[in-house]
């Protein structure tokens, strides 16, 4: 490397070790900073704004009192050494790396780069991505991606606006272009109670789904996980409503995605 280069950085709030419904086998998930999307039900706030911030809600550093810093920056290379600590629970369960977020997207030179180490390590690749974002950048990161775990909040684009911020046009683009070609991506459905989870959206997103040739969607319940750390963050919570879905209404809806014959799971 030059001297002058300069060394690629990105701000990561977690390495998650040991997961399980990211993808296939055992994973370390990667959460990068940085989201477009605001979605009122985000269990993940901390990975909302690009910038690092504080936890000014939370507990101090022992050491000097100072607030908690939410992200760590780290290069390519010190993500690469982290994740691969796990190499022998990836080879024994067909295991990889999960990028998530925030929006990888907004990052996916940096995912590239570390995603063409781990090929050359031949461990298995995933994203989990809103599908905002340019789709050149989806394309080039997807080539190297073995799994991509793809969500779907909303069909109506207004109501998908009024929920998470932005129109879901370029979302559903962009999942157009990439069902083309790309041969594992599975839809990620979040079930938020009277908010996306009616019979008519859950129709148009199963019609929308079988006619693009995708056969998985993984149903993730509505929980209240993340309101913790938007106590942290001294930020309000921004659902109005706490109630989800029974397992009766859980089993019902799953009824009406199945009789579109694709391969349903509930929480992923």
């Amino acid at each position: 490397m030059n001297g002058n280069e300069k060394v690629m950085k990105v701000l990561i709030t977690a390495i998650e070790k040991g997961a399980v419904f990211d993808g296939p086998g055992i994973r370390t998930v990667v959460y990068f900073k940085g989201c477009p999307l605001r979605c009122m039900w985000c269990s993940n706030p901390e990975t909302q704004k690009l910038e690092n911030e504080y936890y000014i809600g939370g507990e101090k550093n022992p050491i000097d009192n100072s607030y908690l810093k939410v992200a760590k920056e780290m290069t390519v290379n010190e993500i690469f050494k982290e994740v691969m600590k796990d190499e022998k629970f990836y080879r024994i369960s067909n295991g990889g790396v999960t990028l998530s977020g925030g929006e990888i997207l907004l990052n996916s030179g940096f995912g590239i780069k570390l995603f063409e180490l781990l090929k050359e390590e031949y461990i298995n690749t995933a994203i989990e991505t809103t599908g905002y974002g340019k789709y050149v950048d989806l394309e080039s990161l997807a080539k190297l991606t073995g799994t991509i775990l793809f969500d779907l909040k909303h069909m109506n684009s207004e109501i998908h606006k009024k929920y998470t911020g932005v129109s879901n046009d370029i979302i559903l683009e962009n999942l157009e272009k990439l069902s083309k070609w790309h041969k594992n991506i599975i839809i990620r459905y979040p079930f938020i109670k009277e908010v996306n989870d009616d019979e008519e959206n859950i129709t148009n997103t199963a019609q929308f789904i079988k006619k693009l040739g995708l056969k998985e969607i993984d149903i993730l319940p509505y929980h209240t996980m993340g309101m913790e750390k938007y106590r942290k963050l001294k930020r309000k919570y921004p659902m109005k409503t706490l109630e989800k879905n029974t397992e009766k209404e859980l089993r019902r809806k799953k009824k009406i995605i199945k009789s579109y014959n694709l391969n349903v799971k509930l929480n992923g």
